[in-house]
């Protein structure tokens, strides 16, 4: 029974928002107090300007992802698809996301090309998007790697949330490695009848790869959202308005701690990144390492 428990563990690992137990502190903390530490990350996130502070800030998240008990491997797993996606569109986003003008720096022109401008503020934007969709996706991985979807539900009912929000989210949020899932499985029956990813070579195969798996995922999913509907209907859900549990999340004194210095510590960044504080900012990237292609 402990290998079989063992292998599930590993297997839950392997998708990107499912829970895995452990024993670390973002395990022991409240959901509603981690929630209140996403929030902030957010504001500091969408506020700060300087690419470097951003930057310290997702080292930060990556530390808190391996404090959590996320493996270095598994992290770079969960973290390889968007990061390839975000290349592609640092790469799309420094040619179309500047309004070309006179007063705009350029840095460089590609292979010597006139009409190929790379532009400093094109670059600027393209990086801090990648960065905040960076810290914000890392950060959700970590949410959802450390926080029962049950639990979760609970603290959102201890709020005086209607029940029936908070299981519609609760089904939401679980169906997302179920669908994971049952992509792995779809990839394994179309590798078994010979129709893998390496016998598509040319863009007709492509595309009916892609369509063939989308549409029986769709159709797996479907499949079992009615189940459930039907099976949630059969138990007269929502016939009463307030639910009885047998599960109640409290905040215990770590949580206060925690949200204490969660406080503490945003207030004193939005007052650096406001300028209240008599402290240096952080240099500017451009002038560091780009101000010699000028």
């Amino acid at each position: 029974m402990k290998r079989k428990n063992k292998n599930k563990i590993l297997d839950k690992k392997q998708y990107l928002f499912a829970y895995v137990p452990g024993n670390s502190i973002f395990h022991k903390l409240n959901p509603l107090s981690k929630l209140f530490f996403l929030i902030f990350l957010t504001i500091i996130t969408l506020v700060s300007n300087s690419l470097i502070f951003m930057a310290f800030i997702f080292l930060i998240v990556l530390l808190m992802a391996l404090l959590s008990g996320i493996s270095l491997m598994n992290l770079i797993h969960k973290l390889k698809f968007i990061v390839m996606i975000l290349i592609v569109s640092v790469i799309l986003n420094i040619f179309f996301n500047a309004i070309p003008n006179e007063e705009e720096v350029i840095l460089f022109y590609l292979l010597g090309l006139k009409f190929l401008p790379i532009r400093k503020l094109a670059v600027y934007y393209a990086l801090k998007a990648m960065f905040i969709v960076l810290i914000l996706y890392t950060s959700t991985i970590i949410y959802t790697n450390t926080t029962d979807i049950r639990d979760f539900v609970y603290a959102l009912m201890k709020l005086k949330i209607p029940y029936r929000y908070c299981f519609a989210l609760m089904v939401g949020i679980r169906y997302i490695p179920i669908i994971e899932e049952e992509a792995r499985t779809i990839s394994l029956a179309q590798r078994a009848r010979g129709f893998g990813l390496e016998k598509v070579n040319s863009v007709k195969k492509a595309y009916r790869f892609i369509f063939e798996r989308l549409i029986a995922t769709l159709v797996v999913v479907l499949r079992k959202a009615y189940v459930t509907s039907i099976s949630m209907e059969n138990r007269c859900f929502g016939i009463y308005k307030e639910r009885t549990n047998l599960i109640e999340i409290k905040f215990k004194l770590l949580d206060i701690v925690f949200m204490i210095i969660v406080s503490i510590i945003f207030v004193g960044i939005l007052f650096y990144l406001f300028q209240l504080l008599p402290l240096p900012q952080f240099p500017s990237l451009y002038r560091i390492f780009l101000k010699n292609f000028k």
